[in-house]
Parts: structure tokens; sequence; C-alpha cells
């Protein structure tokens, strides 16, 4: 009778182990029939430098009405897929295949991925992928993003020879919500033209501006235009069409707008008792609040300013150039965060000469100043200088990307010039294209005049490439 317990007890611990043990029978697995896409990579070559930076992944193309394997940044211009070596996963695979246009460009070729190819992918088209139950298949289109330009080259175009044929030599252009508003004057009339984004310039009537006033003193605040006449005067327009008389001032005359920071809008001024000259500001445009003296070497007139966003987010004010109270030219820099605490980087600024009339803007990662006159009364030898420091120092752009110039048509080496001047009006402006989502990030350079004083009414607009990429 034990024996027999004993018999029962060692079948009955046999039959559990051997259905323990079923997962051991291979014939019996799971077969996957997922074929979907998990990953690409590009593996590293020696002969293509930082291939193996493509990062790829499958997005909806609407113009293919499909999903699609891409690298959405493109890799950098000029970087060779010819010899590629790819690496694909997917969540099965009992083989995959990829087709291509072959040598030719007359027919397809097909080549069957095994984990060691050299692929040319400027030929490839899609890749298909079957699953582990030799049945189910998907296919997904490919495509390598190469850059087609230069990202850091700056494209320059002369989009009109002249704007206006008068004898206007007092001129200024200024931007408001979008649309650049270029003033001129001739001693006896003035002259307006319009230009508003993906629109032709067109001829506006302008009332209630001063006759030969100085137009270089205009400046945009809240949404208006100002600007100083005979020191005592200041015009302002909602509209930029119709000006009107927004002060005079007896005691203090003001010589010279500055810029907007945080929320004020800063002018030098003079006053008449006292003899010394001060900072003002007004939060409204209408009341002015009369602040600290200037310091020594700052400038009162003829020099160019501009208030920007540093990289640390702050706000700050920079005026560059221009003339002492005493007729003193200078080559100071002067920065501030608040408009009361300055700082002059005259020290440090070995690089940048006396000048006056010359322009600055903030684009992309710099600040790029264009023109000016120098103590002798010649123009900037350089057409632009650039500073990556906010202003601390300044040196000269690379030529090899950034030259004021505009290839003639259908002639490779063959440009027309930029002519070297002051004055001149630079404007930054973000412009929509037709691609929903895109921008133009242009910079318009419009007139100013030599040191014979010629003066110019031609609009030149440039663009550095990579900042217009629908895709960074």
């Amino acid at each position: 009778m034990k024996l027999h317990t004993f018999n029962l007890l060692l079948i009955f611990s046999l039959s559990l182990l051997l259905t323990s043990c079923d997962w051991l029978n291979t014939d019996d697995a799971e077969i996957s029939t997922n074929p979907c896409f998990v990953s690409l990579s590009f593996g590293e070559n020696d002969s293509i430098p930082n291939i193996e930076d493509a990062d790829f992944s499958l997005e909806w193309d609407d113009l293919l009405n499909d999903s699609v394997i891409v690298n959405l940044d493109s890799l950098p211009y000029q970087t060779r897929i010819d010899s590629v070596f790819p690496y694909f996963s997917f969540y099965s695979s009992s083989s995959a295949y990829l087709l291509l246009t072959d040598s030719l460009g007359t027919g397809l070729d097909t080549i069957y991925i095994t984990g060691t190819d050299t692929i040319d992918f400027t030929r490839v088209i899609s890749i298909t992928n079957i699953a582990e139950d030799d049945t189910t298949h998907i296919t997904y289109p490919i495509k390598v993003n190469v850059h087609k330009v230069e990202p850091e080259l700056y494209v320059w175009q002369k989009t009109v020879d002249q704007i206006y044929s008068q004898t206007a030599s007092m001129q200024k252009a200024v931007s408001r919500n979008g649309i650049i508003y270029f003033y001129a004057s001739s001693g006896i009339k003035n002259y307006l033209y319009t230009k508003k984004s993906g629109e032709d310039w067109k001829e506006e009537t302008v009332t209630g501006l001063p006759i030969y006033c100085n137009l270089q003193t205009i400046a945009e605040f809240n949404d208006k235009l100002y600007l100083i006449d005979d020191s005592t005067n200041i015009y302002s327009t909602a509209d930029g069409l119709n000006w009107q008389k927004e002060l005079n001032s007896d005691n203090y005359k003001f010589i010279s707008f500055l810029y907007v920071l945080n929320g004020k809008f800063w002018a030098v001024t003079h006053s008449t008792s006292e003899n010394i000259y001060r900072f003002a500001y007004t939060t409204t445009g209408d009341k002015w609040y009369i602040t600290n003296e200037i310091p020594t070497n700052f400038p009162v007139g003829g020099f160019t300013s501009l208030s920007f966003l540093t990289r640390n987010n702050n706000t700050k004010g920079l005026v560059l150039g221009g003339y002492t109270a005493s007729g003193k030219l200078l080559n100071n820099v002067w920065s501030t965060e608040n408009g009361t605490f300055w700082v002059d980087f005259t020290v440090e600024n070995v690089t940048l000469d006396s000048l006056t009339g010359a322009s600055i803007i903030q684009y992309d990662d710099r600040l790029m100043l264009f023109g000016g006159i120098d103590g002798y009364g010649k123009i900037a030898t350089t057409q632009y200088m650039e500073s990556k420091d906010e202003g601390l120092s300044w040196s000269l752009p690379d030529t090899t990307y950034n030259q004021i110039r505009e290839q003639i048509i259908n002639v490779d080496t063959t440009y027309s010039y930029y002519g070297s001047r002051s004055y001149q009006s630079v404007i930054y402006l973000k412009e929509p294209t037709s691609v929903p989502g895109s921008y133009n990030h242009n910079i318009y350079l419009i007139g100013g005049r030599d040191e014979k004083a010629k003066v110019y009414s031609d609009v030149w607009v440039g663009k550095l490439n990579r900042l217009s990429f629908l895709i960074q």
C-alpha cells in the first residue's frame, strides 16, 4: 500500500514538471505580426563627419498623406549621404528591403537589409518591413533632409533702386506695427512713403510735420511716433500721417531721444537756466520727468542707440558714438539697465572708431552696426561691424558669409555691391511668408548719404538663412 502511494506521488510530480516546461517548446511560441518602425540611425563614417548625429522619427506628411521616416533637424549644408551605414529597428522583422532609384535614374532597384549595408540615400525611396509571420508587412517612405543652402550665409537683395526722385536730403525710416514709414524732406516740402509686408512702397500725404525738421530724431513709443523740433517742441502722430504738437518746454530743451527702456521713453535734455544736460523720461508721452545729469563724455547728439534683451533676459540700453556738448566726436559705448546707472565700455573697446551717423540693430545673437562717419568726415571703411558680447567689443564680420551684395542673375561670380554710406535707416522686421508658420527675418537698409553728399533712396533687404528655415 505504501509503495502504491509512492508511485502515485511520483507520477503526479513528473506530470507537474513536464507541464511547467511547456515554454521550451518553440513550436507553440507566439509569432509576432507587428512590422512597425521603431528607429533608424546612421553609423559613424570617417569620410562624412557627424553623419551619426542624424535624428530620425516617424512623422505625418500632409503632402504624401502618409507617415514618413525623416530627420526633422536637417543635416549640415553639403553633408554627403551617398555612403551611409543604416541601422533599422522594427517591432518584429523576418526581412526588410529598400526601394531605390537605379544608378541611371530610369528604373528601380531593391536592396534587402543585412545590417552591414552601405547605402546611397540620395536614391532611397522607401523601406518595406515584413513581420515575423512572413506575411504582415508595412512600407514607409524615407526622407533624409540636408540643408540645401548654407545656414550661416546672409542673402542680400536690392529691392528698390530709388523710392523717390525729389531733391530731399533729410530722411529717416522707422517701423510701427509692422509698417515701415520713410520720411524725407527737401526743406520746402515733407514726403512720406510707406510699406506693408508683401506690398510695394506707397506715397502718402503727411500733414502737421514742421518744414525742414530734424527727421533723424523720429522715434517710436507706445504705438506712436515722436519728433523733436527746434529743441523746445515735441510732435507726435498716432497714424504716421497726421502730426500734432505734443509738448512745448521753456525750461528744458529736448536735444535727442534715446530709446524705450523698461516702459520708459528716454531723452537727453538741456537746462536753459543751469546749462546742464540731463536725462529725462516719460511713461505716457505727454508728461516728462527730468532726472540725473549725463556722465562725462556722454553724447548729446549724432549717436546711435538701442534697447534690447540680453541673453540673461534683462533689458539693456546702449548708446554709441556721437558728439559731446563741446563737439568732441566719441568712440564711447555706454550701457545701462535702468537709465540711471551707466557703464562706459571705452577701456575694453579697442576696435571701434569714433563715429557719428551710424545705425544699430539686434539680430540673431549679436548687435549689428551699420555705416557712420569718422572724425575726418570719411565714411566708415567697413559696411558694418558686429558685437557678440552685447556691445563690449566689436569686430568685422566673416565676409565668407556676409557681404552686402547681390548676385547678378545668371552670372555666378558677378555682383552688385551696396555703397558705403552713413545715416542710412536700418530696420529689423519678422515678416510672414506664404508658408503658414514660416517667417523671413529681414534686415532693411534704407537710404542714407555718402561723404560727397550724395543722397540715396534705395532699399536693400537681407536675411540670415538659418533664421528663415521652417524647421530648425
